[in-house]
């Protein structure tokens, strides 16, 4: 989107603002202050660079605290001044599109980002511009969904404002800290405060960098580059989960292709188990994702201590967990599997002030028979098999079961049908192995919510256009977030951007990501596999 764009968006953003002071006599300091803090930032990174530091010599004048109250018939010239800003850039609007540099390109494939910054519109114009260079990007306008964000999606980097509105960037720097060290995630917090306390506060609690609003845009994009291809070496080269003190993924994928090898030449067998802890979704939101962690951690270690010398244990991802037996036929691996399973479900754990809580889990069984593909697969059609009778189990996979693969509902809610068939035509070349796509239209809000569409067993990905007849986007969006479970719903909405304050509520709402209008069918297929990936692990 070009920077113009922007400069619109916040203009409108500015005059709602206005609107809601000329209803009333009053307004407090503090919030005299947010408006120009946000102002601030917004501005400088767009390129009204004269508002930024107009806004930057206002806020030195406030307090963030006080509750003061300014007569809005005061603020008239203040207002004609900020509206001034946005009429003196209009006669250069064409050429600056015309002259704009190209932004760097990231190269760096599958890289995600998530913006944690209430500021809609600096939040936005950072996730495009890192889009149109290859990395994608997911916004959160508060912290709390900041953190549920980080620990659902695994980003490879984090962009947090140091102030939101339920909590500032320090808070949950605490939360998620410990976390990102063990997966290399750089964390950046960005502020207009750029005093030197908050660089110094910034780095000693582990963020590894502090950037002053408003940014170069033009410095940002190779910065990003950079941190993003820093983790992915380190990554690369890390074969353990540091929370977990189990093998990682990346060392279970090459074990799995050395025993595959070895079965295949001296004719041994081996067994692969998946485990999943069961409701583990429900812990986290419970009693938080620092209990989560730890149910985690005591998992792996009685697994560690309890598992033969020559059997292989690893984190396959979340709270699913994978062991290689070898010489090991599944009867035999089932009897280890139960012994674990029984002594786990007896551990307590106590998180004040909660009463004592048992955890359990479900495991998937199948022997090495063909290659590495197939006996992976098999582990989880057990798996799946497990869940699905109920839980707290074991299960073999059986050769004359037949696969019973998880589904995907990929629901496209789109008043155009020239989109709907579009995108069901991109994703109807979707076939993973592991999971049946299935692919449902509806023309309006009216009749997806009217079809009975909702099955507690599956998983949903619904792609909801923003403004439609009948029922508008974001009541479709609220109806389903207030009516339906959000562990096997995904929500992205398709939006042209005709109304930002559409965007900014969606989000608030329940939806996980906008994608926007006009796009790429396969660029849409991508995002939904980086963004439905959590459910099936």
């Amino acid at each position: 989107m070009a920077r113009n764009d922007y400069r619109a968006m916040l203009s409108k953003r500015m005059e709602k603002e206005f609107s809601g002071w000329f209803e009333q006599e009053h307004i407090q300091e503090k919030d005299l202050y947010r408006f120009l803090h946000t102002m601030k930032g917004t501005a400088g990174t767009i390129g009204l660079d004269e508002m930024s530091s107009f806004c930057s010599s206002q806020l030195e004048n406030l307090s963030d605290t006080s509750e003061t109250l300014i007569p809005v018939r005061s603020l008239k010239n203040f207002i004609s001044l900020m509206r001034s800003f946005f009429h003196s850039n209009e006669e250069n609007a064409v050429l600056e599109e015309e002259i704009e540099e190209v932004p760097v390109s990231i190269e760096e494939n599958g890289s995600f980002v998530l913006i944690i910054d209430e500021d809609a519109e600096f939040a936005s114009y950072i996730k495009e511009t890192l889009e149109e260079n290859g990395v994608q990007a997911v916004i959160a306008l508060t912290g709390k969904r900041g953190v549920e964000l980080f620990y659902t999606l695994q980003p490879h980097m984090v962009i947090m404002d140091a102030q939101l509105p339920d909590m500032n960037g320090f808070d949950i720097l605490t939360q998620i800290n410990d976390i990102a060290r063990s997966r290399h995630v750089p964390i950046t917090l960005v502020s207009v405060d750029g005093r030197a306390e908050n660089f110094s506060k910034a780095y000693e609690m582990g963020a590894m960098d502090f950037i002053p609003k408003p940014i170069n845009i033009n410095v940002f994009i190779p910065y990003v580059s950079n941190r993003l291809k820093y983790r992915s070496a380190i990554w690369q080269s890390a074969l353990t989960d540091e929370l977990t003190g189990a093998g990682n993924r990346r060392q279970f994928t090459q074990t799995l292709s050395q025993m595959s090898a070895l079965a295949e030449r001296k004719r041994h067998t081996y067994s692969l188990v998946m485990l999943d802890l069961d409701h583990f979704k429900k812990i986290n939101d419970q009693y938080g994702h620092p209990a989560g962690d730890e149910v985690l951690r005591s998992f792996s270690s009685l697994v560690l201590r309890m598992k033969r010398e020559t059997d292989y244990f690893f984190r396959y991802g979340g709270e699913e967990f994978a062991l290689l037996l070898a010489d090991t036929i599944p009867a035999e691996a089932i009897v280890l599997i139960e012994r674990i399973r029984s002594k786990f479900a007896e551990t307590a754990f106590t998180i004040p002030p909660f009463d004592p809580f048992h955890v359990t889990f479900s495991a998937g069984v199948s022997e090495y028979r063909i290659d590495e593909a197939t006996v992976l697969n098999e582990a989880d059609q057990a798996l799946y098999k497990a869940k699905r009778n109920g839980r707290n189990q074991s299960v073999v996979y059986a050769l004359d079961s037949g696969d019973v693969k998880r589904h995907l509902n990929i629901m496209i809610v789109d008043d155009d049908l020239l989109v709907r068939k579009m995108l069901s035509k991109q994703f109807a070349g979707w076939k993973p192995n592991e999971i049946d796509v299935l692919i449902h239209e509806y023309p309006d809000g009216i009749s997806f919510l009217e079809s009975d569409w909702y099955k507690p067993d599956e998983n949903y990905m619904i792609l909801l256009d923003g403004i439609m007849p009948k029922m508008d986007g974001l009541e479709v969006l609220t109806n389903v977030r207030k009516r339906f479970p959000d562990d096997n719903i995904v929500i992205s909405m398709l939006t042209a951007r005709t109304n930002e304050a559409d965007i900014v509520l969606a989000l608030k709402s329940g939806a996980d990501d906008y994608i926007v209008k006009p796009f790429h069918p396969q660029e849409v297929v991508a995002r939904v596999q980086r963004l439905t990936k959590r459910m099936f692990k």
